[in-house]
């Protein structure tokens, strides 16, 4: 998604929100969704990406191909305590407001996700180290009332319009649910929480190995009249290994890889 970098001293404050800090629940850069929006604490609000319906994907964050045709029974992936749950702009979580209760730091970070997707998140990033590439975690799980600094943030910045291709609603974004991690490379930081972060080394290494650690990059190119949000390939979904093996060889988008309706707008 072409997303607008906060400067960075706004992305300070981003990352002591996120950590936990006061300064009311901060803002971050446009995102899920939130996907650019990160971190618990990304920058204001990376959104929780684009790609025509019934597409699948290759591991370069790409939809391509045709979906399944397979429709998910009623209720389906709407637990938010559930690896599988969906979260989009027309699912929000049940309560709105809940919050996960088993969060922990992702390593080298005070960020914190959901335990199974912060030890799985601390294995990327050792794998990661070890072809060349030190990540960092730039955003995690956030807060209702921390995506609601973000998504007000990017209304502000850019109309409620573009601030909803890029910045997901409270109570809509991904990085509410724990699972939602937002990744950047030190080497590149003018790519953090932007497109191009694809087009590093750094970023094509993330796109063809997140799955071999549980994550999908949810929004990827050519899927935004599914997912909602421009394409996000800093924003990684965990679902587990399994998982994201089948949502990659479906297509690489939650929704139509799990039999869910595009989700390309609020109702409304």
């Amino acid at each position: 998604m072409a997303r607008r970098a906060l400067p960075a001293a706004g992305l300070a404050v981003l990352a002591a929100l996120a950590a936990g800090c006061s300064l009311s629940d901060g803002l971050p850069a446009p995102s899920t969704t939130t996907s650019a929006p990160a971190a618990s604490s990304s920058s204001p609000g990376a959104p929780d990406a684009s790609g025509p319906a019934g597409s699948s994907a290759s591991p370069s964050g790409t939809a391509t191909g045709p979906a399944p045709s397979s429709v998910a029974p009623a209720g389906a992936h709407a637990d938010p305590a559930a690896l599988d749950v969906v979260v989009n702009k027309a699912r929000p979580l049940s309560p709105v407001d809940w919050a996960p209760q088993d969060l922990v730091p992702v390593p080298g970070s005070d960020l914190p996700l959901r335990a199974e997707a912060a030890r799985a998140a601390g294995g990327l990033l050792e794998a990661a180290a070890a072809a060349g590439h030190e990540l960092v975690t730039l955003s995690a799980y956030r807060s209702h009332a921390y995506q609601a600094q973000t998504y007000g943030h990017w209304v502000d910045e850019l109309g409620r319009q573009e601030a909803d291709r890029v910045s997901a609603r409270p109570g809509h974004s991904e990085h509410q649910t724990g699972l939602a991690w937002d990744v950047g490379d030190p080497e590149s930081p003018q790519c953090h929480l932007e497109a191009c972060f694809g087009d590093t080394a750094a970023g094509r290494w993330v796109a063809e190995h997140a799955a071999e650690h549980g994550f999908v990059v949810r929004y990827p190119a050519g899927a935004e009249h599914v997912t909602g949000y421009a394409p996000e390939p800093w924003h990684l979904r965990f679902v587990g290994r399994e998982a994201a093996a089948a949502v990659e060889a479906a297509g690489g988008v939650l929704e139509t890889a799990w039999g869910l309706p595009a989700a390309p707008d609020y109702p409304g």
